[in-house]
C-alpha cells in the first residue's frame, strides 16, 4: 500500500538527496529549516520538503505506525 508523505530533500555537492520521510509536514519543515539556518560549526545547507508517494513497508516513515498506533 502506497501513501503520500513528505520527503526531506538536502543538496550535497550539487546533488539532491532524500534524507528522510515524514508523515507530518510540519515536522519535515522543522528539520529543513534547522538545516537551512545552521550557524554552528558548519555551513547551512539547502533543504526543503516535497510530497512523494512511498510504500511504508519499504522505507522508514517518521510518524507512521504500521499497525495504526500513534
Amino acid at each position: 500500500m502506497n501513501i503520500v508523505v513528505f520527503a526531506l530533500v538536502v543538496f550535497f555537492a550539487d546533488e539532491e538527496q532524500i534524507t528522510s520521510y515524514w508523515l507530518n509536514q510540519k515536522h519535515c519543515l522543522s528539520d529543513a529549516r534547522m538545516l537551512s539556518t545552521r550557524a554552528e560549526n558548519y555551513e547551512a545547507v539547502k533543504a526543503y520538503c516535497k510530497p512523494v508517494i512511498v510504500n511504508p513497508e519499504e522505507v522508514t516513515v517518521r510518524g507512521y505506525s504500521k499497525n495504526g498506533d500513534r
